[in-house]
């Protein structure tokens, strides 16, 4: 009996654990921006109707006064370009405020063997994506919503991209679940200080720069070289979940490696990291970022 009683109690935890809220964050300012040039890049080329419908919808989006201070100095293409990138940002610029919405940045399915039993999916963002395509599609909308729709849109698309937005582990360990990774501590070499595998991954497209704004450049350069076009998406409004689940199969197979990496919920033992992942989670991140901002193309050429 006491076994049942310790089983059930174990079962709940773990099933709270699942729907723990988990960070609001994904690709850090450099991914997100690098989504968003990707994205203009693409456009630009393929529907240049669809970037002058966005720069004019963009006219109207209440925290204009943030991107024209961002957009100083810049006109043109260059403008509308930064503008894409700043789009793409926003959402985690504006959080505390009234269109800050948490629970939007990602859909989390465990990857842990309990997923058989809790196939439960944490956060709203398929639910915010086609929500945010319907209002920035919407010709009598409102010219603010539509602005804040698309900034949502570009994010959410950057955000599923990267693993452990779509996967997260739950186990003894992680009872009420390692909130993608935020509470597993690793390092990156010896001596190195201890970093959480969430952090590890938002980082991992960053490139050494003055800026942001520079790395974001520099990281969109490197990825539209070394990952071509690809065809367009056949309907990317029903596309997410299919993106989704690339980055749950990507969670589970090499941001965990399937359960054999070695982490911990504590700081100060935080092992480090084997041979060979920093290079193969960059080749991964670089990827994630080029594909996501293919599709964001494909996305935005919805709206007119």
């Amino acid at each position: 009996m006491r076994k049942v009683v310790i089983a059930v109690a174990v079962s709940t935890a773990m099933a709270l654990g699942a729907l723990t809220p988990a960070p609001a964050l994904a690709w850090n300012d450099q991914g997100h921006m690098a989504v968003g040039d990707i994205a203009y890049d693409t456009l630009v080329a393929r529907d240049p109707k669809a970037v002058a419908a966005i720069v004019a919808i963009m006219q109207g989006h209440p925290d204009r006064a943030r991107f024209d201070k961002r957009l100083a100095g810049l006109t043109g293409k260059a403008r509308e370009r930064r503008l894409f990138a700043l789009m793409a940002v926003w959402p985690d610029d504006t959080r505390g405020s009234p269109n800050d919405h948490p629970d939007w940045h990602y859909a989390l399915k465990l990857v842990s063997p309990s997923r058989f039993v809790l196939p439960f999916t944490a956060g709203k963002a398929e639910k915010a994506f086609a929500e945010q395509l319907a209002i920035a599609r919407d010709v009598k909308a409102p010219r603010a919503q539509r602005a804040i729709a698309l900034c949502w849109l570009m994010h959410i698309v950057g955000d599923q991209h990267q693993p452990l937005h779509a996967g997260h582990w739950l186990s003894w360990d992680y009872p009420k679940s390692d909130r993608a990774g935020s509470l597993a501590f690793v390092r990156r070499e010896k001596g190195a200080p201890p970093v959480d595998m969430h952090e590890l991954w938002d980082s991992a497209p960053n490139r050494v720069a003055a800026s942001n704004e520079a790395g974001a450049e520099a990281i969109a350069a490197t990825v539209e070289k070394a990952h071509p076009r690809p065809a367009r998406v056949a309907d990317p409004s029903a596309a997410l979940k299919g993106w989704e689940r690339e980055s749950w199969v990507l969670a589970k197979g090499v941001a965990y490696r399937d359960g054999a990496l070695a982490r911990s919920p504590d700081k100060a033992k935080a092992p480090v990291l084997p041979a060979g992942y920093m290079a193969k989670m960059r080749s991964v991140a670089d990827a994630r970022v080029a594909t996501a901002g293919y599709r964001l193309a494909d996305v935005l050429a919805l709206v007119r």
